[in-house]
């Protein structure tokens, strides 16, 4: 047998559930609270720090947890929303962290927020946080107050009942009339046709030489309910001699010639009415008395005319509330008609319950009941009631607040719109039409989102520094224009907002399997209804929904380079658009994969692809998307399957840091996390490893912030665990080297009494330690000082009660670190004699291997352990110290910058397996490890 040694240089691949013989050098078995990083090895992972000194207070069982970052010099705040819908808040970092904050409830009031917000599952209640507001939805089918709805109307015209009229021109000898009805029962008047004079007062006898009949006069005749009969009489005179020398006034007479015309047929004439008119000036003479020479004794009377009506017409109109006829227009052209005087005849006529207001050229018309107003004549006025067809018929002067809908085309109602008339300093008369919604009509949403806001800071920068968070209902932009046809209410009316998203500036919501799009650059205002009703714009609400063969509601989304990526639970569509601008014309929701997907965990983003769940199957699934493109099928890659079943079912926690290419997943109310680090150089991935996190107590709530993990217990302790090692973290630094030490919980204590007598310190009043229920790891007190005598010497408390413990030793003279151990572990997978093979691995399975012993290359290291599980034999561990006796000073900590260690082992590969362990505060690090052994191939021949 030969002789042979092989080196696995690196421990960075992390946990493979694949055969021995298939893993990749340097993937392991298990590795627990451990990181793999390709520059430091295998390392031991930070330990927690407590935030603050105490639990968070009045944490309430269940709940839906938050995270929110102000920023970096006031810090980060963690948020619950309880089952009951209440809200609390408590300071994450920063100054006076871990106490609770002030809550207000504002708009809405308090019982209508927590209504909204209570459920029984904490996964109904989504956040998305933008800048200083964080959007909370609700996706409780079971809640009645999270269906979003309608309430409010739009502004409704002055009048419920109303119409306007408007004199176009003014011209002598019209009538301006009217028709008022509320029905399609008819209305018969009559009005002459024909006229004649029947009798007349005039003298042709001698004597009437001078003609003192003639005259032209018009006359307006009111007889009763008989009007406006206007007609014009022109007498016209010829002077003749009848006898005599000519030298006596009785030897001339005059003969008349009588004409009547008929100018207005009135209302209500019918044939053979007469009327008598007396003209002004002309004038008759008696018949009686005598003429003797040139004295006469007839006298002279007014000239009086009866006039018959000889014909009529019957017209028929809709006119049951009344017969609008003013008298006409003066028929004499040299008369001025004045628009006041026009419209003051039209109000004179108008009936009782129809109010009318003269404005400018127009009469605005009133009333408490409905009623229809037809013109007469249409080149001389317009009517307009409700609706127009063409906006150049609106009035310049008009009531204010006047609305009128534009009804373009008269087979459509899609480009109908709504004009509202707003009079000069809010009064009638001039003003400007704008653009408004149908009157009358549900204009605003109910039961949206709600925020919650930071709104004030007190006593900032210092130890008591508190921040004030309102919860309200927010503002959501109302329906302005159009109506139900031209701009309708969001498709998430009557259904429930499973998510808020923020895209392209626009605000999003996914509801049932709609994409919908608020206006953009309106966050402060979401507005989720069309600018205007005229025209379709860029800046239009976008509304799109999903086409599957599958049933796709949507839950989540990410924002990517090329679009939006939205998730159903079986499906993922890209939104995105086939021009530079996004808008509703180039819009486009196209299907991109059939994956299930965990519809409780949001999805996030590696840097140039993104990763989400699917527990579909017994264990969770994580799933890689990369090279999403609008045209093109994308790379899925299921990165958990060298891992199948280390990812439990129902995964609710879920957090990353692409900083520090690390996602982190778990389970609420499980003291395990799961990890995935991840390294990309270029277009290649050089780093895909798995690994666990074991803590002290189980989780509530777990989220990453500026290279810190932040992780909930349940014994409601807040603690963070830095990722990037900074100068306040604990640790010993040796001869320019920083170790850093490993305790979860960890915070400082000091003011110990020490007894000579008994050789014991006492701490008492340690008021959170009754707080640490079940604790899976010992606590212990570490000395940091650098001044001390033991540097680094740690010890396990002894409870002498719930709240005090005594050390063995002198510990009262330094303030001291007090946190609980955690053990560091890898399994090791069974070592073959390995050749590479291209890009692959090829294990000798066929061989013999008996394994002598194994070299960890470590790097910064102290205390650690092995143990060989060897078949049919007992388990054999062994302890070691990184420094041997008598080869450091007392006062430096026992530990190494880096160092190697041979473990004897005897025994055939198969035969054995090894772990290596850390349950010390001291670091570990693992770089690489060597076996040494004799190797046979048995004398078969490889091929």
């Amino acid at each position: 047998m030969a002789s042979v040694t092989q080196t696995i240089p690196s421990f960075t691949g992390g946990i493979s559930e694949q055969p021995d013989q298939l893993k990749f050098p340097g993937q392991v078995k298990d590795v627990t609270n451990a990181i793999p990083d390709i520059t430091r090895g295998l390392y031991k992972r930070p330990g927690a720090k407590r935030v603050g000194t105490t639990p968070l207070a009045n944490v309430q069982s269940g709940g839906s947890w938050f995270h929110y970052h102000r920023d970096d010099e006031e810090g980060s705040y963690i948020g619950q929303v309880a089952a009951d819908g209440q809200l609390r808040m408590w300071k994450a970092d920063g100054d006076n962290p871990g106490v609770a904050q002030t809550i207000v409830y504002g708009t809405g009031g308090q019982t209508t927020i927590q209504n909204y917000l209570a459920t029984s599952n904490a996964e109904n209640i989504q956040f998305l946080t933008i800048n200083d507001t964080t959007f909370v939805s609700s996706r409780d089918s079971t809640n009645a107050n999270t269906l979003v709805g309608t309430t409010g109307t739009t502004t409704a015209n002055p009048n419920t009942h109303f119409a306007f009229v408007e004199v176009t021109r003014t011209e002598n000898g019209r009538q301006y009339g009217l028709n008022l009805y509320n029905s399609n029962s008819t209305t018969s008047f009559t009005r002459a046709t024909r006229i004649k004079i029947q009798s007349d007062t005039l003298d042709e006898s001698g004597g009437t030489g001078q003609c003192r009949g003639i005259g032209i006069q018009t006359f307006s005749v009111d007889s009763g309910s008989k009007k406006n009969l206007i007609f014009k009489l022109d007498i016209r005179g010829q002077q003749g001699t009848i006898g005599g020398d000519g030298n006596n006034a009785s030897d001339f007479a005059c003969a008349y010639a009588r004409s009547i015309f008929l100018l207005h047929g009135g209302e209500g004439w019918t044939t053979g009415d007469t009327t008598t008119v007396t003209m002004d000036q002309a004038k008759g003479r008696t018949i009686t008395g005598a003429i003797v020479g040139d004295n006469t004794t007839k006298g002279e009377s007014s000239a009086t005319y009866t006039v018959e009506v000889l014909e009529h017409e019957t017209i028929t109109v809709k006119a049951n509330l009344k017969l609008v006829r003013p008298e006409p227009t003066p028929f004499d052209s040299d008369t001025a008609v004045s628009g006041d005087q026009v419209l003051g005849g039209i109000l004179s006529e108008l009936p009782a319950g129809i109010n009318g207001t003269i404005i400018g050229n127009g009469i605005y018309l009133s009333s408490s009941s409905s009623f229809n107003c037809e013109i007469v004549e249409d080149d001389l006025m317009r009517s307009m009631g409700t609706s127009v067809n063409d906006v150049t018929l609106l009035p310049k002067q008009c009531k204010h607040g006047y609305i009128v809908k534009i009804a373009n085309a008269r087979i459509s109602e899609e480009d109908d719109y709504y004009l509202r008339f707003e009079g000069l300093n809010d009064q009638d008369g001039t003003g400007s039409w704008t653009e408004c919604a149908k009157p009358g009509i549900a204009k605003s949403l109910t039961n949206m989102p709600l925020v919650i806001q930071r709104t004030s800071l007190a006593n900032g920068g210092t130890s008591s520094e508190i921040a004030t968070f309102t919860i309200k209902q927010f503002t959501y932009a109302d329906r302005e224009v159009g109506d139900d046809n031209s701009n309708p209410f969001p498709t998430f009316k009557n259904k429930r907002i499973n998510k808020v998203l923020f895209f392209r500036n626009r605000l999003a919501f996914l509801a049932g399997e709609n994409v919908i799009l608020s206006r953009p650059g309106t966050l402060g205002t979401p507005d989720f209804f069309a600018e205007t009703a005229l025209t379709v714009s860029a800046n239009d609400p976008i509304d799109i929904s999903c086409s599957s063969t599958f049933p796709s509601e949507l839950f989540d989304g990410i924002d990517i380079n090329s679009g939006l990526v939205v998730f159903s639970t079986n499906q993922q569509f890209l939104l995105s658009s086939d021009d530079t601008v996004l808008n509703p014309d180039t819009a486009k929701l196209r299907s991109l994969s059939t994956f299930n997907y965990n519809k409780d965990i949001p999805p996030v983003s590696l840097g140039t692809t993104i990763a989400y769940l699917d527990d579909s199957g017994k264990f969770s699934r994580f799933n890689e998307m990369a090279n999403i493109a609008r045209e093109g099928e994308p790379n899925v890659v299921n990165q958990s399957q060298v891992v199948p079943t280390l990812l439990p079912k129902s995964i609710d926690l879920f957090t990353n840091s692409r900083e520090n290419n690390l996602v982190i997943m778990g389970k609420t109310d499980s003291d395990t996390v799961q990890g995935f680090r991840y390294l990309n150089v270029g277009d290649k991935r050089q780093q895909s490893a798995w690994f666990k996190w074991k803590f002290n107590n189980p989780l509530l709530y777990h989220f990453i912030i500026n290279d810190e993990y932040y992780f909930l217990d349940t014994d409601k302790f807040l603690q963070s665990v830095r990722l990037v090692q900074t100068e306040s973290d604990p640790a010993i630094i040796q001869d320019n080297v920083d170790f850093l030490l490993h305790v979860d919980n960890y915070t400082t204590i000091s003011g110990g009494s020490f007894s000579a007598s008994t050789n014991l310190t006492t701490f008492s009043s340690v008021s959170w330690l009754p707080s640490v229920t079940t604790p899976n790891y010992d606590l212990v007190v570490i000395d940091t000082n650098t001044n001390s005598a033991r540097v680094g010497r740690y010890g396990k408390p002894t409870s002498t009660s719930t709240t005090s413990f005594t050390l063995p030793g002198d510990w009262s003279s330094a303030t001291l670190t007090i946190g609980y151990l955690y053990e560091y572990s890898v399994a090791f997978p069974t070592f073959y004699l390995s050749r590479q093979q291209g890009e692959a691995n090829r294990a000798d399975v066929n061989s013999s291997l008996v394994v002598h012993r194994v070299k960890f290359h470590f790097g910064k290291i102290g205390l650690y352990e092995t143990t060989l599980s060897r078949i049919g034999k007992s388990d054999y561990t062994e302890v070691y110290e990184s420094t041997e006796l008598d080869e450091y000073d007392v006062s430096d900590a026992p530990y190494l910058e880096e160092f190697i260690k041979t473990v004897p082992v005897y025994e055939k590969n198969t035969n054995v397996d090894i772990t290596l362990k850390s349950s010390h505060p001291a670091p570990s690090t693992l770089r690489a490890v060597s076996w040494e052994g004799d190797y046979s191939p048995k004398y078969y021949r490889r091929v």
